[in-house]
């Protein structure tokens, strides 16, 4: 009888592990958190789970359309990837421009790091983040 107990107990807590689990937010439905998932997948040098969740489905689908994914991913993680892991962390802890409707997330870059804009940008889409520029 104690063994039966036991084991709807253990059954009942892993459902409500669970559920738990699925009720949390995704990490791309909040820029702070975005970012902080941004920086996991390229430390991690996860660079197609990157940019499958950071380039805007739209971008992605034209890229594709001219070059297989894993082609365009190679390319990202030897030229891109670790000067936007830098920007990434730059930009952790500091507050963006949001945009009058919310849907648009402005980081201005230090110096150092704006090679090529002053700025990064996240989008929101539907109800994720995505890197703009």
């Amino acid at each position: 009888m104690r063994c039966t107990s036991l084991a709807v107990a253990a059954v009942v807590l892993s459902c409500w592990s669970l559920a738990a689990e699925e009720a949390k937010p995704e990490a791309r439905e909040r820029v702070e958190t975005a970012i902080t998932e941004g920086i996991r997948l390229l430390e991690a040098k996860q660079y197609e789970a990157f940019v499958k969740a950071f380039v805007p489905p739209d971008d992605l689908k034209k890229v594709t359309e001219k070059k297989p994914l894993n082609e365009f991913v190679d390319k990202f993680a030897e030229k891109k990837a670790p000067h936007l892991l830098d920007i990434l962390k730059s930009i952790k802890d500091t507050t963006p421009t949001l945009s009058a409707d919310g849907t648009s997330a402005t980081f201005a870059l230090k110096k150092d790091l704006a090679t090529v804009k002053e700025d990064i940008t996240f989008k929101k889409i539907d109800k994720y983040w995505y890197i703009q520029n």
